[in-house]
C-alpha cells in the first residue's frame, strides 16, 4: 500500500547547508525562497516549515548553539573571570556545533557582508544576549534589569560577533573559538585601560 499524507521529515541541517550554497552562489539579495525550495528538492511550503524567512535560513543554526552555550555559562566555576568562562562557554559551542566547520564559515561570511542580515538579529541571537545579561546578573549580584549587565551583554556579543566574521571573511584557518577568545581580549583590554 502507498503511503499517503506529509513526506518524512528532511534533515534540517542537510536542507540548511543545500539552501546555504545557493544562496551563497546567487546572492542573498538574488536568490528568493522559491529557487531555494526548487534547488535543495523541497517544495515551498517544506522549506517555509523549516525557515519561515531567508534571514531564519541562514541566522538559524545559532539556535542549536543557544543550548550549549547556556550550559557551559551555568556550568562555569564562579572563580572562573566573566570573560573567560564567555570565551570557554563559545569554545564549547563550537567543539560540540550543529554545523561544519566550512558551513559555519560560509554562514558567518554571509551574514557579516549582508547588511539586511545584520539589522535582521534572529530571536536566537536575542536569546543569547538575554543568557548572557542573565549570566553577568549572577556574577555581579545585580538585577538584570540594571543597565550594567546588559551594556556588558551587548559590548560581548558585538565583540564575539566581530571575532566571528573575521574568522569568516578573512578565511581564518584557526578554529572560529581562538577568533572568539581574541575579540574577547580586545575588550578586556580596552576596560583594563
Amino acid at each position: 500500500m502507498a503511503r499517503t499524507g506529509r513526506p518524512p521529515i528532511a534533515d534540517v541541517g542537510t536542507v540548511r547547508a543545500a539552501a546555504l550554497e545557493t544562496v551563497i552562489r546567487e546572492g542573498y539579495g538574488n536568490v528568493t525562497m522559491s529557487r531555494i525550495a526548487d534547488e535543495v528538492g523541497l517544495s515551498l511550503r517544506t522549506l517555509h516549515r523549516y525557515f519561515p524567512t531567508k534571514a531564519d535560513l541562514v541566522w538559524g543554526s545559532i539556535e542549536s548553539s543557544f543550548d550549549i552555550v547556556r550550559e557551559a555559562l551555568s556550568d562555569a566555576d564562579e572563580r572562573t573571570p566573566l570573560v573567560d568562562a564567555v570565551a570557554t562557554a563559545m569554545s564549547i559551542a563550537f567543539d560540540r556545533g550543529v554545523d561544519e566547520l566550512e558551513t559555519s564559515r560560509q554562514r558567518l561570511r554571509l551574514i557579516a557582508t549582508t547588511p539586511e542580515l545584520q539589522a535582521i538579529r534572529s530571536d536566537a541571537f536575542e536569546r543569547w544576549r538575554t543568557e548572557l545579561v542573565a549570566f553577568i546578573a549572577r556574577r555581579l549580584d545585580v538585577p538584570e534589569s540594571t543597565t550594567g549587565p546588559r551594556a556588558a551583554a551587548a559590548a560581548l556579543q558585538a565583540a564575539m560577533m566581530e571575532g566571528l566574521a573575521r574568522w569568516a571573511v578573512d578565511d581564518d584557518p584557526r578554529p572560529p573559538s581562538i577568533a572568539v577568545t581574541e575579540a574577547l581580549e580586545g575588550l578586556r583590554a580596552l576596560a583594563e585601560r
